[in-house]
């Protein structure tokens, strides 16, 4: 049985387009979509329905790769290496279900399904663009209210709903034929009219699934996340080259992890891995008796000392510099060698060489970054 969808994934295929025996990436497509700054020129604030796009990158996390684009040609958008999903957000401010009727052109703006529907229609049957309009109301068509799913395709409706559809999508873009197929509607239960303690409880839920430990200041996790969108969602300028799109607009999984790992706990037990080390190190008990005084010297000594302090940082980045294809060992030496002159008179040649033994176990451990 293959796996279950979670709710609002689009389902995906492979594609492959082909111009003039040359092989069309995502690039080459999303160019031939026009594209409508009306969202940013207009909203230049952090709108609410952007945190749905910040739950969908999380839930996103375990694909291989993905960046989220906001407020350009849609309010989300998911580009993958082989295909492209548009998102059109809309809250419900009242509890009842969102009407087809309100989805249809008033005035002489154009609906929003049929905008959808143009950036679904962009390219060939081979091109993997789907939409979605996203909403926290159920979706009513007629009389009839999809009320038992949260997620579904506008070509999986009732014949007479159908009709309504398509009807309606037939008329506004004057065209006879209509295909509602990879046009879909996905109801959300988030509060997008008051979402902060819903993405704050959901990026605390996937940090732990996806770090395997609660984040550092988790409020402060969530004004990183949120300034990033902000600014991606408010910068008002197009681009022709897709690379500054992305860059501008975007949030790839590469930048959303590293986010993460700014706010993950980072233990520092490089004592108690020097203290094992030193059990294993094939000395004698006085040698070992002597490194274990040294050990807890520098232990105590580098808390107050500014001095200790500065050198880690010094050693930090110069095993940034080097080839660290050696062994701890021969590491250590080599920092000794180098740097044993730099210490302080206080601090005898035991003491130098366990300071350098911690520092590079922290090395090790990330803790320089």
């Amino acid at each position: 049985m293959p796996p279950r969808r979670p709710y609002g994934c689009i389902p995906m295929r492979p594609f492959i387009l082909i111009k003039g025996g040359e092989h069309l990436g995502v690039a080459d497509i999303y160019a031939k979509i026009p594209y409508d700054l009306s969202g940013s020129m207009s909203k230049n604030r952090f709108r609410q329905e952007l945190c749905w796009g910040i739950s969908k990158m999380f839930d996103l996390f375990d694909k291989e790769d993905f960046c989220v684009v906001f407020d350009y040609k849609c309010d989300i958008e998911i580009h993958f290496d082989d295909s492209i999903e548009f998102y059109q957000i809309k809250t419900h401010k009242i509890q009842s279900p969102y009407k087809f009727s309100d989805l249809k052109r008033h005035k002489e703006e154009p609906s929003i399904i049929a905008k959808l529907f143009m950036l679904k229609d962009t390219s060939s049957p081979e091109t993997p663009i789907r939409c979605a309009i996203v909403s926290n109301a159920f979706l009513q068509v007629g009389r009839v209210t999809i009320s038992d799913k949260e997620f579904f395709s506008f070509d999986e409706l009732d014949e007479k709903s159908r009709a309504t559809v398509k009807a309606t999508l037939s008329e506004e873009l004057s065209r006879e034929n209509v295909d509602l197929k990879n046009l879909y509607y996905i109801y959300t239960s988030m509060n997008l009219l008051d979402p902060q303690n819903d993405i704050i409880g959901k990026i605390t839920g996937s940090f732990e699934k996806i770090k395997g430990c609660e984040p550092v200041k988790p409020n402060a996790l969530y004004r990183l996340i949120v300034d990033t969108v902000t600014e991606k969602a408010c910068y008002e300028l197009s681009s022709q080259d897709y690379a500054e799109l992305i860059r501008r607009k975007g949030i790839t999984k590469a930048e959303l992890n590293k986010m993460l790992e700014h706010h993950m706990e980072k233990t520092d037990n490089s004592v108690s891995l020097v203290q094992e080390y030193i059990e294993r190190k094939q000395v004698t008990i006085g040698e070992k008796r002597k490194l274990k005084q040294s050990l807890a010297k520098i232990v105590e000594a580098e808390c107050a000392s500014l001095e200790l302090q500065t050198k880690q940082q010094t050693l930090f980045k110069y095993i940034d510099t080097i080839s660290t294809d050696v062994s701890f060992e021969e590491m250590a030496e080599a920092l000794l060698s180098r740097y044993s002159t730099t210490f302080p008179i206080e601090y005898s040649q035991t003491d130098r060489y366990v300071f350098i033994l911690l520092v590079i176990k922290r090395w090790e451990c990330g803790l320089n970054e």
